[in-house]
Order: C-alpha cells, then structure tokens, then sequence
C-alpha cells in the first residue's frame, strides 16, 4: 500500500519523485495542484516529453471506454526505444479502474502512469483499488492552506529578491484562490511588476492584482448564489476572457455551492450561527465577500442546495464532453441556479 497524504511526505516525494509504482494517482479539488505536481513528476521521469511517441495523452472517459486500451499503451514498445509516460486526465463516469486493473496485476516495465484525477471521496473504488495496490502511488493534492499560500509568496515572490511585509502578505492571500497554478500565476506577475524595486506595498497588489480572474470568478458565484441576475450578466462575459473555461467556471461555482452545503448543515443540524460557520472557513472567505455569502446561506435551504449541486455537477459532465456548447450550457445553468435564487429569497 503506497498513498501520500501528509504535507511533509507529500513535499520529499516531490522534491525527489520516485517511480518504484508504476501507476501514480494524483486526485484532490485543486486541479491547478493535480497538474503542477504532475508536470514534476513528469519532468523527472527520464522520458522526452517533447516526442510525442513517448509522451501519451489520453482522456479518462475514452481510457475508461475502452477498458483495453490503456494496458495496450502501458506495454507497447517505443519505436525508437527508451521509456514512455501515459499521462490520463479528464473526467468520467465510466469505470476507469477496470481499465488500470490489468496494470496493477502486471505492471509496465518501461513506462509511466500518471492518472490526474479530481477530488475522490475516501471511500471512491478508484482510489481504493490503487491505495490498496503495492504497484500504486496516491498522492492527495488538497487545496492551498495558509502555509502553502506562505510557500508560494516566498517562492514568487522573496526569492526574486523583493520584501513583502505581513499586512500586504495577508492582502496577497485574500485574493489567491484555491487553484495553484493560478495562484503561483498570479504572483508571478506581481514580481514582474514590481522588478527593480525592494518591496511590494499594498498598492502595487491593487494594481496588478484586482482585476484578477480571481476577483471576477468571486463576483459572478455571488451574483449566483444571491440572485442577482443583472450583475451575473455583466461578469459572466468578462470571466470567460480573463481566460476561465466554461467547465471550471461550472465547476467554481460547483465548489461553492459545496461550501453552502456544508455552512447549511452545521447552520441546521448544529445550531451553529451563520457568522460564526463563515468565520471559520478554511480557506478564509475575504472579508468584502462575507456580506454576499451570508446572504446565500439564509436563501438557500440544504435539500435545494443538493438539487443544484447536482445540477452543477451534470452541466460540469457535459461541458467536459461537448465543449463547443459549453459555454451555453454553463450559462444557463448558473441564470437559472440565479433566478431561483431570486425566487428563494422572495420567500423569505
């Protein structure tokens, strides 16, 4: 049984990524972190990411389809030798480990899997097949926490040689978000506009920094969860071209609605007030939203927040697998999630 879940393990293997498993799970809701961690796993595989005979993408729902073709991919010889990394992302809902099971029985000698999946409940049969396999590495990517979000400002941010004090830290975490690759983006741009100088202020994180695809993904979940119609119009253009796909603008919205979910639970089952579950989210909701999110918390009561859950999670499905029509799909899914919304808070 190979799984990594603790920070520290988690840090040593990357710095130093083994292939003694030659199947590699890596699943949690911060795809940004899914992929950075397997760019470096990739990158020390020995394998020449820039030929594509060694180098295979596939799709998990087409790996999943076809239950043999991935063992098929696992076992083919190069045509010019040396190893090969089978690199498998997306989503499905088919079942992938039928397709991994026959690696697990007899493993690749000369190649790599790596499997980019999402969040997977602890009880998910993929992750117990693979945690449960001596020919299996899980790795658990959970979102950025507070010493994390630390590790990346010091990394972007002190190693290119500027100062940051404690308050303009704290300003800094308020806007990063639970997607690592748009978080270490972010900082990085942060550090180019502020080359050539000692430190970075406030003010320079409100210039670079607040009209981030952050900030705007923040104001359209609101404008949803709050039916506020008018303003998620307006914003719902503007995240689309601060590059936000329509499947993980679903999805943003998705993870939203989670936290709804869990808030309404500890508000109903344990009597908990509202401010105080708000408080104490983790990541920490910034204080300008914490209005908008209450306000959510009262509108939506738990059983509605399980059917849009639900209806979120079918539109995410959907934009994966047409993703011509994914951006009106994703939009009528969130107007419609808004109006009721509106049609909630009437009520009460």
């Amino acid at each position: 049984m190979a799984a990594l879940t603790k920070a520290r393990d988690i840090s040593a293997y990357m710095a130093k990524p083994h292939f003694n498993q030659k199947v590699i799970l890596l699943y949690g809701p911060d795809q940004g972190l899914v992929t950075e961690r397997a760019d470096v796993i990739a990158s020390h595989s020995g394998v020449d990411l820039a030929d594509p005979f060694c180098l295979i993408r596939l799709d998990a729902d087409d790996a999943a389809a076809d239950s043999a073709r991935l063992a098929d991919e696992a076992h083919t010889i190069g045509m010019f030798g040396g190893a090969r990394l089978i690199r498998v992302s997306g989503t499905t809902r088919r079942d992938l480990g039928k397709a991994i099971k026959p690696l697990l029985q007899t493993p690749p000698e000369d190649a790599i899997v790596l499997i980019e999946s999402g969040d997977l409940k602890r009880n998910s049969g993929l992750l117990n097949q693979l945690s449960k396999s001596p020919n299996a590495l899980c790795i658990a990517c959970y979102q950025d926490l507070d010493s994390a979000l630390e590790q990346l400002i010091d990394e972007e941010i002190v190693s290119k040689n500027l100062k940051i004090d404690r308050e303009t830290r704290v300003f800094v975490k308020s806007l990063l978000g639970d997607n690592r690759m748009v978080s270490r983006g972010e900082l990085a741009k942060l550090a180019l506009y502020c080359s050539g100088r000692d430190m970075v202020t406030v003010e320079d994180v409100r210039n670079i920094m607040g009209d981030a695809s952050k900030l705007v993904m923040d104001e359209l979940i609101d404008a949803v969860s709050v039916g506020n119609a008018a303003r998620l119009q307006e914003v719902l253009p503007k995240a689309i071209e601060a590059g936000n796909s329509a499947d993980m603008i679903t999805w943003a919205v998705l993870r939203h609605f989670q936290f709804l979910h869990l808030a309404r639970s500890k508000v109903e089952q344990k009597r908990q007030p509202a401010s105080s579950v708000i408080d104490g989210a983790r990541p920490p909701i910034h204080f300008s939203r914490k209005d908008a999110v209450k306000r959510a918390l009262g509108i939506w009561p738990l059983e509605r927040i399980g059917r849009a859950l639900t209806r979120l999670d079918g539109t995410f499905f959907e934009c994966r697998q047409k993703a011509d029509a994914a951006p009106s799909l994703t939009g009528t899914t969130l107007l419609a999630l808004c109006l009721e919304a509106q049609a909630l808070s009437r009520k009460r």
